[in-house]
């Protein structure tokens, strides 16, 4: 006998910018809301938690929110660029097809997090601990990764072109579908990581310590 999983029955939201803000000042979580193509571009909004919520097709770009939590939510489609998400909490939660650019998330806490075909350019995750957490088919070019605690954590097929890396540790990890071409490091980062041929011939010494991938070695799965 089937047993159909019940769907999520979300409140639409009209106004991004009155709803964040009678959340942070009753000091109230924001439960089972649609956000549905809608802006807000300025504002200060520290410490709001998002439960069981889903943002599809909004721009909420250049707005800071500090200390934020998103617990169970999807995010799909959306514009954060430049959002400010210092010291945030992202749980159980899902990124599709969104721009990170200029998006500050130092210090944050990532647990059983998946970011897919997102932007996240000159983004800064620098100092930040992630644990399950997925980038698969998104652009890192010139981001902040440094000093990150890293516990099963994937990048798959991802540009991390000039990002800087340093006192990041990449041990056991896969980055040879990667593209790490100018990155940052001080030379023990990516060691016991596991690179190409190609990869490890543009680095040269820096990658002192790694292991090199076969082409038909399939990459393990968490």
């Amino acid at each position: 006998m089937k047993h159909n999983t019940p769907q999520l029955q979300y409140a639409p939201c009209a106004d991004l910018a009155a709803l964040f803000s009678q959340a942070a000042e009753e000091e109230t979580d924001i439960e089972f809301v649609l956000f549905e193509n809608l802006t807000l571009t300025e504002g200060d909004f520290p410490g709001l938690t998002f439960r069981n919520c889903r943002f599809a097709g909004c721009r909420i770009s250049g707005i800071a929110l500090e200390r934020a939590a998103f617990i169970d939510c999807v995010l799909e489609h959306c514009d954060c660029s430049n959002v400010n998400l210092q010291k945030a909490s992202l749980e159980r939660t899902r990124l599709v097809d969104c721009k990170l650019v200029g998006a500050t998330l130092s210090e944050a806490f990532l647990l059983d997090v998946s970011l897919t075909d997102c932007i996240a350019r000159y983004s800064n995750f620098s100092s930040s601990k992630m644990r399950h957490t997925r980038f698969r088919d998104c652009d890192l070019s010139h981001a902040a990764l440094g000093g990150c605690k890293l516990a099963k954590t994937v990048f798959e097929r991802c540009l991390l072109v000039r990002a800087e890396l340093f006192q990041t540790p990449f041990a056991g990890m896969d980055l040879s579908d990667c593209d790490i071409s100018g990155i940052a490091i001080s030379g023990g980062e990516l060691r016991n990581a596991r690179v190409n041929l190609e990869q490890a011939a543009q680095l040269g010494v820096l990658l002192a310590g790694v292991v090199l991938a076969e082409a038909a070695l399939p990459r393990e799965t968490n």
